[in-house]
């Protein structure tokens, strides 16, 4: 139940290689506690997934085409 949950979450994510990782570790934890539901593996996936959220809101910007001339 949580694995599905968090598989859905994660599949509306536009993911890079560091947030991916966090992603597939989140969900190898959702699905360890579906099968065993351990305390400890659900405090490390909530712990994973607010590093996650953490990651992709403070992820920087593309930088616009105006931003781009006013740097060089």
């Amino acid at each position: 139940m949580v694995f599905k949950t968090v598989q859905k979450w994660v599949a509306t994510l536009e993911l890079d290689i560091e947030t991916s990782v966090y992603a597939n570790l989140a969900l190898a934890l959702a699905e360890r506690y579906d099968e065993k539901g351990e305390t400890s593996t659900a405090a490390e996936l909530r712990r994973t997934i607010n590093d996650l959220k953490d990651l992709l809101a403070n992820r920087p910007a593309e930088p616009t085409e105006l931003e781009k001339l006013l740097t060089r």
